[in-house]
């Protein structure tokens, strides 16, 4: 693993900022109890890449999970659109990752007052041909905590991989293998 060490673009949405890095902390702490940094670093690939274009492809790669996650899991509650999580998928992939929505986002948690991240992980692996980066897979350990009407409060996790393309400049998220650990558990795999 690289030590290369870079923050892109800290996006505010509701109650979390997600931002990428490469396993350094970041440099000013959140501003209230409920935003978190996703964290995310890249562990070995299928090629070699400089410090720049790892920085590139991490910041990349980094920017499409934070919008799926926030678009998924964070933001104003109670909310019932959770779909904008799948703008970050292809077009073949949202189409199997609507039927997956319970899975996949926070959807059945939608008349929460709140949901906070407890932990935003992504530690990726790229795939290279020649100098190009074509893929990378994320393997995500996302955990959130649900605040319920009545005051319960709900822990659930998200952990498996992500599979991302590159097409003209663009990432997508063309498949996925996660499973829920939920009150009530649910997994799927899919490729598209």
């Amino acid at each position: 693993m690289r030590g290369a060490a870079l923050r892109a673009g800290a996006l505010l949405l509701g109650s979390a900022l997600l931002s990428s890095c490469s396993g350094d902390p970041p440099s000013e702490p959140p501003d209230t109890p409920g935003q978190m940094a996703l964290s995310v670093q890249t562990g070995r690939s299928a090629g070699s890449l400089s410090e720049r274009e790892q920085a590139d492809a991490e910041t990349e790669v980094g920017d499409v999970l934070s919008h799926y996650v926030v678009a998924g899991f964070l933001g104003d509650y109670p909310r019932d659109n959770f779909v904008d999580a799948f703008d970050a998928f292809t077009g073949r992939a949202a189409a199997s990752a609507a039927s997956d929505i319970d899975l996949l986002t926070a959807n059945s948690y939608r008349s929460a007052s709140e949901v906070r991240p407890t932990r935003l992980d992504a530690r990726l692996s790229f795939l290279i041909d020649g100098k190009d980066v074509v893929g990378a897979s994320a393997r995500v350990d996302l955990g959130f905590e649900a605040e319920m009407p009545g005051g319960d409060t709900v822990p659930f996790t998200l952990r498996g991989r992500l599979l991302l393309e590159e097409d003209d400049g663009t990432w997508s998220i063309f498949g996925y293998d996660v499973a829920r650990d939920d009150p009530e558990p649910v997994g799927a795999e899919t490729s598209s």
